[in-house]
């Protein structure tokens, strides 16, 4: 949720509960408990799709990080081993070719990372034979091709799900304008009803309809304190 959306949000629940805790008061009127359930469901789906949204990508961050790690180390030893072979048979343009550290495949993207471990990978297949002087084996080869394949789902499942994060913010947003409208619709107008019969219930309620920025910060003299140099007013 954004700021402001957190804020509502805390009127909405504070809202619910007043109607909640008076709800003997309020079963006069039969439409009533319909619009309330209906404004407890959107407050229940609000928080569960935040919390979707919260949880669609850090995991899959986490994983790509992971299969990144595995798919450098993988990567640079075989590259290695190839560029020692490549010097030994004077094969300049294969040494060149298999030039490769860390520290420059961290500055890649990602696509680039994959075509440098797929093109080592390529080197080293065709020079396999050659390459088991140096410690390089058709197991190691197995596992880089192992470590692309499972790096490049990675980076897909993170695209996925940055693509659900996004869907499920504006879900979020949906969600909130619905409730704005039972709210404001439907009541709102009802609780005019117990302006008169019952002006505690009335003004319970519109005490809890305030929005609160729970986010502002107060002096001593009760005023939103100013923000501090170089924050936006």
């Amino acid at each position: 949720m954004t700021a402001n959306q957190a804020n509502k949000y805390s009127m909405y629940t504070g809202t619910v509960k007043v109607l909640r805790d008076n709800m003997p008061k309020t079963a006069a009127i039969p439409a009533f408990s319909t619009s309330l359930e209906r404004m407890d469901a959107l407050v229940t789906q609000i928080r569960d799709k935040d919390k979707e949204r919260m949880g669609k990508t850090p995991g899959k961050i986490a994983a790509k990080d992971e299969a990144e790690d595995a798919l450098m180390i993988a990567t640079v030893i075989i590259a290695s081993g190839l560029s020692a072979y490549a010097r030994s048979k004077g094969n300049t343009q294969l040494q060149e070719a298999s030039h490769v550290s860390e520290s420059s495949l961290r500055r890649m993207r990602s696509n680039e990372q994959i075509n440098i471990a797929k093109l080592t990978y390529d080197l080293a297949k065709a020079n396999q034979e050659g390459l088991a002087a140096f410690a390089i084996t058709a197991t190691m080869l197995d596992d880089l091709r192992s470590r692309i394949a499972s790096y490049d789902a990675c980076l897909k499942e993170v695209a996925s799900g940055v693509a659900e994060r996004v869907g499920a913010r504006t879900a979020v947003s949906d969600l909130f304008i619905q409730a704005d409208e039972v709210i404001r619709e439907e009541l709102d107008p009802m609780m005019q009803i117990f302006r008169v019969t019952d002006p505690e219930l009335y003004n319970d309620y519109r005490a809890a309809r305030v929005i609160k920025d729970v986010g502002v910060r107060h002096n001593k003299a009760g005023q939103p304190a100013a923000p501090a140099p170089g924050q936006p007013n």
